[in-house]
């Protein structure tokens, strides 16, 4: 079984011409303010818009929205086949029948086969009953996608994982769980001076890595894989640290174990990085939209679209925002009117009257959100 990475809690598996894809957040921003970090990249991206969907197969884990994009689902993988665990109440599947028009296959302990791959949905009773443990079992290997599932698991959870995984060998036995604060306690807590957010910080590091590590023994495994952690969210003005997701990687170098953390071009198999990981799916979204408003607009005055991270160039007219407006920008929520008119962001302009070319990139704004709307991502990658 070949095993990519893609970005967050989401894998890309191949057996033998069947694709299964797990929890695609790609673009769209989850809770209101959480953007991808770092967003997938465009490579995986055009290979995901380019698999047959009679050959792929998607499993959502569970339905926060750091799992399931609703624009991406529905704009390129609604012709897929979805898999859903099967809940005690069915508002997860109700929502996959919204978004692709058909009802998805639920799955349960016992095991459901697609081409000769087996899988399978295990829920811990201990942490909640709206959450699931994915096996996902063919001839040679095993991926276990617990994604949010961290806490110390229950031995009849154990027992009942091991015995699904007993005829492939340990060491093909792939193990992939959240390590990260996935909240904003306590960074958004006021109440809390910095000495006690950095303890608590700290804190909640070490029941993780204490909690993720019984479960790899538990499992009787030597190593295994942290993912589901890459996100950002727009912290205080006050927080001068750095984001909850380099603080973790920060705390697991000075506190190594037997885990890997997954990353942009990892190869699972070998643990180790590929030498040119790509460009970020992030980036070449906005630098498309960029040449098409410049394309359309015209004149000799260039527009920019620009992040806060980014420098103004003068002579230029510069529209810059959040990566989370852009975020809603890409899929079509809102139109760069937001920042026009909406004041969702700043405009850098030249010394000169830049009227004409705002009532241009207006009258595009909608133009653009129609296309996106009808043709998805491929309205800005197929100009690639």
């Amino acid at each position: 079984m070949d095993i990519e990475f893609v970005n967050h809690a989401s894998l890309l598996l191949e057996e033998k011409g069947s694709y299964f894809l797990t929890d695609p957040w790609y673009v769209s921003p989850a809770f209101g303010g959480w953007i991808q970090n770092p967003s997938p990249r465009t490579a995986m991206i055009e290979k995901l818009l380019s698999l047959p969907a009679d050959k792929l197969n998607v499993i959502i884990s569970h339905g926060h929205d750091d799992h399931l994009d609703e624009f991406f689902i529905q704009q390129h993988l609604a012709d897929a086949t979805f898999f859903v665990p099967k809940f005690k109440t069915n508002g997860l599947s109700k929502r996959i029948e919204r978004l692709t028009g058909r009802y998805p296959v639920e799955l349960t302990e016992e095991a459901y086969y697609v081409d000769g791959v087996e899988l399978r949905c295990f829920i811990n009773p201990d942490f909640t009953e709206y959450d699931s443990i994915v096996t996902v079992v063919s001839e040679t290997d095993a991926v276990i996608h617990a994604n949010d599932n961290w806490h110390e698991y229950p031995v009849a959870l154990t027992d009942a994982l091991n015995e699904c995984l007993s005829a492939v060998p340990v060491e093909n036995r792939y193990f992939f769980i959240q390590f990260g604060i996935a909240d904003s306690f306590p960074v958004n807590y006021p109440s809390f001076d910095k000495q006690s957010a950095d303890e608590m910080i700290e804190s909640r590091f070490k029941s993780y890595q204490a909690a993720t590590t019984a479960n790899l023994k538990h499992l009787g495994l030597d190593k295994g894989f942290y993912y589901a952690n890459q996100s950002l969210y727009q912290y205080p003005a006050s927080w001068d640290r750095g984001s909850l997701y380099d603080l973790a990687q920060d705390f697991l170098r000075r506190n190594p174990g037997p885990f890997t953390q997954c990353v942009s071009g990892i190869d699972i198999k070998t643990s180790q990085l590929h030498d040119s990981p790509g460009e970020e799916l992030f980036d070449l979204l906005l630098g498309q939209l960029e040449r098409f408003l410049n394309k359309a607009v015209g004149g000799p005055v260039p527009v920019r679209l620009l992040t806060a991270s980014d420098e103004y160039e003068s002579g230029t007219v510069g529209y810059e925002a959040s990566r989370h407006v852009w975020s809603r920008i890409l899929n079509a929520e809102l139109t760069l009117e937001a920042i026009i008119i909406g004041g969702m962001g700043l405009v850098h302009r030249p010394d000169q009257n830049i009227s004409s070319i705002h009532a241009k990139v207006s009258k595009l704004a909608y133009l653009i959100q129609s296309k996106l709307i009808s043709n998805g991502l491929n309205f800005l990658m197929e100009s690639k």
